[in-house]
């Protein structure tokens, strides 16, 4: 995972996590990602009188910036957050049509750096790849900058401050119990404090589940699960949990 505040001198390399809209993109390929996009586009004008060089060069459309990669990690929820569908327990029902979605992407680098563009579109995503051999399927995907509605700067690229979030902070299970998924937002390995009883959290590959069991208490459950940041302890999520006996 990322190496905060890590001495970088300005050189970017190695690839922690990527999080689109707040959610964990699963596993890429070995080859990483690009970071492509289009050229400019010009219009030259001349003169008639000067014919050795153009007068004037003009820019019609600046150059666009894009993201691109393979997924690899081919669990239900990873290809539905990039390609759409439906997640039907270790189902991956593919959709019936492309999905275009918009949001905030964060792009964490081995060398100790985030990179924030605040406003992506996620292009229509495709599996390719092969099997067999070293040949590896996964879906391809892009996510291009686009400029944010405010006006302001589309993106930044700083020193990763240590951080973690949740997404939701809050979850209410049914009498019979369940699991619920927890989106979390990390700048590095995290760990989880007590487990309130009665509740119980499966982390795989960073994505964590949370688990109740049937409420035969006699009474509502109720408590907090924090996740601890382990190199800078004092940062910490909470997500509240609640269980009615009804």
């Amino acid at each position: 995972m990322s190496k905060v505040n890590t001495n970088y001198q300005g050189y970017l390399m190695l690839l922690d996590a990527i999080y689109f809209k707040g959610k964990r993109i699963g596993n890429i390929s070995e080859d990483g990602i690009d970071w492509g996009g289009e050229d400019a586009q010009t219009v030259e004008l001349w003169a008639a009188q000067i014919r050795n060089n153009p007068v004037l060069d003009i820019e019609t459309r600046a150059a666009t910036n894009e993201i691109t990669g393979k997924m690899i990690e081919l669990v239900p929820e990873n290809c539905v957050d990039i390609m759409g569908g439906k997640a039907v327990g270790d189902e991956w029902q593919m959709p019936a049509n492309s999905i275009r979605v918009e949001g905030e992407l964060k792009i964490l680098t081995g060398t100790g750096q985030t990179i924030l563009l605040k406003r992506a579109s996620l292009r229509a995503s495709k599996i390719r790849g092969g099997l067999g051999g070293e040949n590896t399927l996964g879906i391809e995907f892009g996510l291009k900058m686009l400029a944010p509605l405010d006006g302001s700067s589309p993106g930044s690229i700083k020193p990763t401050d240590p951080f973690i979030t949740v997404d939701p902070t809050s979850l209410t299970f049914e009498k019979a119990g369940g699991s619920k998924a927890v989106n979390i937002e990390a700048s590095g390995p995290f760990s989880v404090g007590a487990v309130p009883e009665g509740f119980s959290v499966e982390i795989v590959n960073g994505r964590v589940t949370v688990i109740a069991e049937a409420n035969d208490s006699g009474g509502e459950r109720s408590g907090e699960l924090k996740f601890i940041l382990e190199s800078n302890p004092e940062q910490e999520a909470t997500v509240t949990l609640t269980q009615p006996n009804a």
